[in-house]
């Protein structure tokens, strides 16, 4: 659980030298810079190297405009893209990780959803591959899973690196943190100018990762993505949703572990006086009733529903029901790679529950439509002052 002494730690921590931001184009990352200022010295060194690294891939980003845009806008998307979306820490690595085994999709990776305008050349490029090898952590902060260049991500980078709208722009500038939240995720306060920014971020980035695996299911994880399920089924009348969804005490106590690191690691302002513990709640909430308002709007055979508990319990199951719900043939090779990846991915230890006696009030006041809606019953808690 987050406390003062993991913020404090984050503040002794050294961000990393290239921040995602270093992968956007000119236009996204100065309208960024300049218009989420002011910013605290600890940020200064990645700051300037992300400037610097955007004009330096100038050249050769417009370069892949140049050649492959009409390419990429011509694409076509025989099969629709498959979104797994649910809340964070509810599942959705796990879950995409497990299903991007299968060599039948087509996924994003870390190096692609940080340099989204340079997918195609990126493979003929060594040079950005080296340098961000040498600066990746062996797993992420927020859960210790495994990260390489080419590992399964989740295309918010991409997202917010190809227009100004973007969850993650609650990670680079948490001053604002509800501000970007409700306009990035929620597309509250947003205009219909920007709304189309966003859309045509995400018909870009499907259409050149379609050219780019040479037609393959697309397999998209997104948690920013549960509040834009109708934007998306707009944009892609074939699309198709996995909803992952954990116990609401779960999900709130890993909620508040991920922010002092991330904080640490993409923040340029100050964070030390913020209160993550509200935006934890306010965040869960608003994306949970977005959600429940929402999958009506989605045909009962593009979207199903799973959880973590079950996944966690019988993992093969709950892959062979998707692949089942959306008459995805089930494949010998894609069985076997699944089964391996599982087998090195098998332990499991069960959450130990501390929370304040208002913590939990709070939960149970605010969180009890999550509670009824998924039949989540209490966990044992061990109360803590």
């Amino acid at each position: 659980m987050s406390n003062r002494w993991d913020i404090n730690r984050a503040l002794e921590e050294k961000p990393p030298l290239l921040h995602p931001l270093a992968g956007a184009n000119c236009t996204t990352f100065f309208s960024k810079f300049f218009g989420n200022r002011p910013y605290e010295n600890r940020s200064r060194l990645p700051r300037l190297v992300a400037a610097a690294a955007v004009l330096a891939r100038f050249p050769f980003y417009k370069f892949e405009q140049l050649k492959y845009d009409a390419t990429v806008r011509a694409q076509e998307l025989p099969v629709g893209p498959i979104f797994v979306v649910g809340h964070w820490r509810s599942g959705t690595t796990h879950l995409h990780n497990i299903l991007s085994q299968d060599p039948r999709f087509g996924w994003i990776s870390f190096i692609q959803t940080v340099m989204p305008w340079d997918i195609i050349l990126e493979k003929h490029s060594p040079v950005a591959r080296k340098l961000i090898e040498r600066v990746l952590p062996e797993k992420r902060g927020t859960d210790n899973v495994a990260l390489s260049v080419d590992s399964p991500q989740e295309e918010e980078w991409a997202i917010g690196n190809l227009n100004p709208l973007s969850f993650f722009n609650c990670y680079y500038f948490p001053r604002n943190y509800r501000h970007h939240f409700r306009r990035g995720v929620l597309l509250e306060d947003t205009t219909e100018s920007e709304r189309e920014g966003l859309a045509a971020a995400y018909d870009r980035l499907v259409k050149t990762l379609n050219y780019f695996y040479e037609g393959k299911v697309l397999l998209f994880k997104n948690p920013s993505a549960t509040a834009r399920m109708p934007m998306l089924k707009r944009l892609f009348p074939n699309a198709r949703f996995v909803h992952i969804v954990r116990n609401p005490y779960d999900v709130f106590i890993s909620s508040l572990a991920r922010y002092p690191r991330l904080m640490s690691a993409f923040s340029w302002q100050k964070f030390d006086d913020i209160d993550f513990e509200s935006i934890a709640f306010e965040s869960y909430e608003a994306l949970m009733r977005r959600y429940l308002e929402d999958r009506d709007k989605i045909p009962a055979g593009d979207l199903i529903e799973t959880s973590y508990e079950k996944l966690v319990e019988d993992p093969l199951r709950e892959v062979h029901h998707i692949y089942d719900a959306f008459d995805i043939a089930r494949d010998e090779t894609s069985q076997e790679r699944i089964e391996a990846y599982l087998h090195t991915h098998r332990d499991y230890q069960k959450n130990v529950h501390r929370l304040t006696r208002g913590q939990i009030d709070h939960i149970e006041e605010h969180w009890q439509f999550a509670f009824d809606a998924w039949h989540y019953v209490k966990p044992e808690i061990e109360i803590v002052e």
